[in-house]
């Protein structure tokens, strides 16, 4: 759903969240949130050209997207927080959408796109092979060691896989994230290198407690 979307979205944002939990956060770029209760937050954010997009079928078009959504998936797996454009002298038009995720299974089958979270032990029993070098991260900033192969024995220690172009904020401290394809960017956030166009791009792992 998501690539339907950004045919439409090369213009939309999210930046900030409510959840119905009553979690809350705000963010400046596109980001996946994972909140401590298995929740999923999608903020997404884009320039908005008011010559080219009309905010009024903008709208139209995210509700039928959800409601469609919503229909096969059932009450509550999918929830439209906010919609909105904003204009700043420093950011120019953006506008801005505000999705809430009943689990990771329907960011992943709405955004189409591969996202897993959960332990290491869930994560394998679904088959991923954490056959990626990982990179250790220390205070927000990766370690000088490259190896946190150790990590991976503590079985119930959480993981985030996703393969999204996107910023991954996690409930907890970024412990390592997969070599080549994620970079830590703070104690709670790593940023993920993902091409969709690119049949042999690898989702990004990050660890965290």
């Amino acid at each position: 759903m998501r690539r339907k979307l950004y045919a439409v979205l090369l213009i939309f944002a999210a930046a900030g969240m409510t959840t119905a939990c009553g979690t809350s956060f705000e963010a400046d770029e596109s980001t996946v949130y994972i909140t401590k209760e298995g929740n999923v937050i999608g903020a997404d954010i884009e320039d908005f050209n008011e010559e080219y997009y009309d905010e009024e079928e903008l709208k139209a078009y995210i509700t039928e997207s959800i409601e469609s959504y919503v229909a096969s998936n059932g009450d509550g797996s999918l929830e439209l927080d906010r919609f909105e454009i904003e204009s700043s002298e420093e950011d120019g038009v953006t506008a801005q959408l505000y999705l809430n995720y009943a689990t990771y299974i329907d960011y992943a089958l709405f955004n189409d796109v591969t996202m897993f979270a959960g332990t290491v032990a869930q994560a394998r029993q679904e088959g991923y092979a954490f056959d990626q070098e990982l990179q250790k991260a220390e205070e927000g900033e990766a370690a000088e060691s490259a190896s946190a192969e150790e990590l991976l024995e503590d079985e119930e220690m959480k993981v985030v896989v996703i393969g999204d172009e996107t910023v991954v904020r996690v409930d907890g401290e970024i412990m390592a994230v997969s070599s080549g394809n994620a970079e830590v960017s703070g104690k709670n956030t790593a940023r993920v290198h993902y091409d969709v166009e690119d049949e042999q791009a690898q989702p990004a792992y990050i660890l965290y407690k």
